[in-house]
């Protein structure tokens, strides 16, 4: 029953938020998004500056493709090295798209997470999610996913608290570090 209700919310989140697989070599490890920024001015380490109404890209975990990452036969710290390696190639794929139609005008790409401790590494920075409402059901959400698609599923999800973060990286640097150029 939860497996049907999930695939139907996940199926209606995605139409809703016009998400889009991210094609990488090796699979779609991430789902992609374009909208306006609702949210407070928001300014970057490199000097973009999102303003409210600014298209933002939104970065979502395919969670089956990560979970595929898990199946149980890898050893976590391989699944971990596999994910990190999956990310930097969806880095990459996205970074080709950047002067396509749907990305040309985006000026940063954000992510609101609980996974968010490995991810400065990539250029991202991390800002705190206001407390409130929409952190404890982003948090609520994360830990759920965790739960229904990590090998350990509650055990994991016990071992420390997650806290919903939101992560940035301004086109400009995303372009610098994972454009074709700098393969």
């Amino acid at each position: 029953m939860v497996g049907w209700l999930w695939q139907g919310y996940d199926l209606a989140y995605r139409w809703l938020h016009g998400l889009e697989d991210l094609p990488t070599e090796k699979g779609a490890f991430l789902r992609m998004g374009v909208e306006r920024h609702r949210g407070a001015r928001v300014a970057l380490r490199d000097g973009t500056v999102v303003e409210p109404g600014d298209l933002v890209g939104t970065i979502h975990f395919n969670n089956e493709a990560v979970a595929a990452l898990h199946d149980g036969k890898v050893n976590p710290v391989r699944s971990g090295i596999l994910i990190l390696r999956a990310f930097e190639r969806s880095l990459h794929a996205l970074a080709r798209l950047l002067d396509t139609a749907r990305y040309r005008d985006v000026k940063a790409f954000t992510a609101i997470t609980i996974l968010h401790q490995s991810i400065e590494g990539f250029g991202f920075e991390i800002h705190p999610l206001p407390s409130g409402w929409r952190s404890r059901v982003v948090a609520a959400y994360g830990r759920f996913v965790l739960t229904r698609f990590h090998p350990l599923g509650r055990e994991r999800e016990r071992q420390k608290p997650f806290d919903a973060r939101v992560t940035w990286i301004s086109t400009a640097e995303l372009r610098r570090r994972y454009a074709p150029d700098r393969r």
